[in-house]
């Protein structure tokens, strides 16, 4: 009877054996182990379990997963928190912009324009000096 069952299992299981070999990496591997076959998801690392039942192949998550499966339950919440939050600040008007408001700009340009005119006065009145005096520019 046991060696029916052996005999069943390992001609249940030989597909998937040829498949695991010949298929490129992908998210799962499966890898034959005694008593069935063990995929493994290779984005989590999840271990499942998988045993011929009947004709059929039937994959039960490893009894050591829970509290790791509860970790990752609890990192997507507060991933998907996070990005709600996010979504929520992108989506509603910036408050204290880091922006400029229009009277700051206004303001800003005025400055920069009396800096400006005070300068080329300056420069006017030293270009007048040196002209009125016919005195030659200095060379160092």
């Amino acid at each position: 009877m046991t060696s029916r069952f052996l005999l069943s299992g390992i001609v249940t299981l030989i597909p998937f054996y040829v498949l695991a070999g010949d298929a490129p990496a992908g998210r799962y591997q499966l890898q034959p182990v005694e008593g069935g076959v063990v995929r493994l998801d290779t984005a989590t690392g999840e271990l499942t379990l998988c045993k011929a039942d009947a004709g059929k192949l039937a994959c039960a998550a490893n009894a050591e997963t829970p509290a790791a499966t509860a970790s990752q339950a609890s990192d997507m919440d507060a991933l998907k928190a996070r990005v709600e939050a996010l979504e929520r600040r992108l989506a509603s008007p910036a408050k204290g912009s880091d922006l400029p408001t229009d009277a700051e700009v206004d303001r800003s340009l005025s400055i920069m324009e009396k800096f400006m005119r005070r300068f080329m006065g300056l420069a006017r009145e030293l270009d007048q000096e040196n002209h009125g005096s016919n005195a030659l520019p200095q060379k160092t």
